[in-house]
Order: structure tokens, then sequence, then C-alpha cells
């Protein structure tokens, strides 16, 4: 097994006192930089929650009015489907009328 090359008993670099307070300076400016983007994107976060929530609130409305509307045009319809059936029910009396069927006659077709 071959040996292992240059000695066991080097000593370690120290690092001048210049260059670690260099190294300090950078990494505390970059930690502000940091700390700054995360109060930023903390902002956004919470004005697009605001938004959102505003935004629910308007589907909300909407979809209210949208059911209101939607059980007008049923009973809009109903009374359309009830107005044609009028018409109709008027049609064949004077139908049957004009036929020289009695009251008595055109009631019980009626109810069939």
């Amino acid at each position: 097994m071959p040996r292992p090359k240059g000695s066991k008993n080097k000593t370690k670099r120290v690092q001048s006192a210049a260059k670690v307070e260099e190294k300090l300076a950078a990494q505390v400016e970059l930690k502000k930089t940091l700390e700054a983007e995360q109060a930023d994107i903390l902002a956004a976060i919470e004005k697009q929650k605001q938004l959102l929530k505003a935004k629910k609130k308007e589907l909300r409305a909407a979809e209210k009015a949208i059911a209101a509307l939607e059980a007008k045009k049923a009973e809009a319809a109903a009374i359309e489907a009830a107005a044609a059936q009028k018409v109709e029910i008027e049609k064949v009396v004077s139908k049957l009328v004009s036929s020289g069927k009695s009251a008595d006659e055109i009631l019980e077709m009626l109810k069939k």
C-alpha cells in the first residue's frame, strides 16, 4: 500500500482578519438583499390574496344575479306556456261551440 504524500503535520492557513471581514460584509449584504426580496414577495402575496377575495365576492354576486334571472326566465316561460294553453283551449272551445256541442259536453271533453 502506497504511503500518502505530504506531511500530516501541515499547518492550517489562517485567513487574515481583513478577508474574514470582507466575507462577513458580503454575507450581511446578501442577507439584507434576501430579506428585502422576501418582504416584497410577501407583500405581493398579500395583495393577490386581497384581489382574490374581491374577485370571489364579485363571483358570488354574479352567481346570485344569474340565479335570479334564471328564476325570472322560468317564470316567464311558465306564463307564456299558460297563455298558449289558454289560447289553444279557447280555439277548441270555439270549434266545439260552433259544432253545436253543449256546455256540459265541452267540459267533459276538456277534462279528458
